[in-house]
């Protein structure tokens, strides 16, 4: 039962770290990113966030059947509050690149490449919500993670943990076989 609840919890953490990941591949300022991308990562953040949810609804039937998902219910509750911050933040984000493509604002900019550049209101805006999803998402995976520790070890522990075989004291090792000796082509 722990290392069932351990690995989902390091999967949730995963999903959180591909979501970041995707976050960082946007492009940086003071380019904007596109509202179709702010958009697919609200959606995987919606869908990780309805997830956590349902994990809770089936620690908190767990606990009601006598069993003891404690820390497992203590890990996703304590991720459903920045979880919905960082969806939040997004939305921000979401709104700001929004407007800025869909307004007349004559405060824009060429760039050197002759692209039309957000504000400095806009680029710190987008930037600001940016940074805040990500030390968000950071800091929530990690906890998730020290959670699923205390459920269950790490599978790269548990591996490491068990004695290493060694092999039977026979004597030394065969040596290997001789090489083959090459042989002159005859004509």
């Amino acid at each position: 039962m722990n290392t069932t609840l351990a690995l989902a919890l390091y999967d949730t953490a995963s999903r959180i770290d591909r979501l970041r990941f995707q976050l960082q591949t946007l492009p940086p300022a003071p380019k904007t990113p596109a509202a179709d991308s702010v958009s697919a990562l609200i959606v995987d953040l919606v869908t990780i966030t309805m997830d956590v949810t349902t994990h809770i609804k089936s620690c908190l039937s767990e606990l009601s059947a006598g069993n003891s998902p404690k820390t497992a219910l203590r890990a996703y509750s304590g991720a459903l509050a920045p979880l919905g911050e960082a969806l939040t933040e997004l939305g921000r984000m979401h709104a700001e690149i929004a407007h800025w493509n869909f307004s007349a604002d004559a405060t824009r900019q060429l760039g050197s490449m002759g692209q039309v550049l957000p504000s400095q209101r806009v680029i710190d805006a987008i930037s600001g919500c940016r940074e805040a999803v990500d030390e968000i998402l950071d800091a929530t995976a990690i906890d998730l993670r020290t959670s699923a520790t205390e459920l269950a070890s790490p599978p790269s522990l548990l591996r490491s943990g068990a004695p290493a075989r060694t092999l039977p004291a026979t004597g030394p090792a065969p040596a290997s076989p001789p090489a083959a000796l090459p042989t002159a082509k005859r004509r």
